[in-house]
């Protein structure tokens, strides 16, 4: 019986090891098939990339308000590059970025109260294609339409729209149809 007993206590021994040998060697093919790198997209549906922005939503100083505030937003797991930027560009916005693999934020401004940081930041694939950078944890790759890029801020960011500048505080320089203008800007917009 001591004999039967003792052999029953190393089968069992015996399976449970084979078990964890056989669920790591599993774990570790799975893991190595996955070697694709992720890249900056440079240009997408007449946007650039302009650069790797810090989210602002999580500061207290911007009361909650994102980098790309006062647009439109679409979360899909199919997310790429080109179809964030589509997105933007269908619904007439300035600024397009995306965020944390599957977030894409659209905007007329980019707020000033966002700091660039080193592209490094925005280092997570896009759900939808794993070839892709979207974004990072509170970062947004962002992209800039083309036909968009004077009415350059000192002090700030602002982007002509049609008469209008719009930028979140600073002091903003416009070029527009009746010449330049210099406006300190206390609001989200001014005319």
């Amino acid at each position: 019986m001591a004999h039967t007993l003792s052999f029953i206590a190393m089968l069992f021994a015996f399976l449970s090891l084979t078990t964890f040998t056989f669920a790591q060697s599993l774990t570790t093919s799975a893991t190595s098939t996955s070697t694709a790198t992720a890249a900056i997209v440079p240009s997408a549906s007449s946007y650039t990339y302009i650069g790797c922005y810090n989210e602002t939503s999580n500061t207290n100083s911007t009361g909650g308000l994102r980098a790309l505030n006062g647009g439109v937003t679409e979360a899909l797991d199919v997310m790429t590059v080109p179809l964030c930027m589509a997105f933007c560009k269908s619904n007439g916005y300035v600024y397009a970025g995306i965020e944390y693999t599957r977030e894409c934020y659209c905007a007329q401004y980019l707020s000033a109260l966002a700091p660039k940081v080193d592209d490094s930041h925005c280092n997570l694939p896009c759900e939808g294609n794993s070839s892709q950078i979207c974004g990072g944890s509170w970062t947004l790759s962002v992209y800039l339409r083309e036909n968009n890029k004077k009415g350059a801020a000192s002090g700030g960011r602002a982007e002509l729209i049609g008469r209008q500048a719009v930028l979140a505080l600073g002091i903003g320089f416009v070029e527009s149809d009746f010449g330049s203008k210099v406006s300190l800007l206390w609001s989200h917009s001014c005319t």
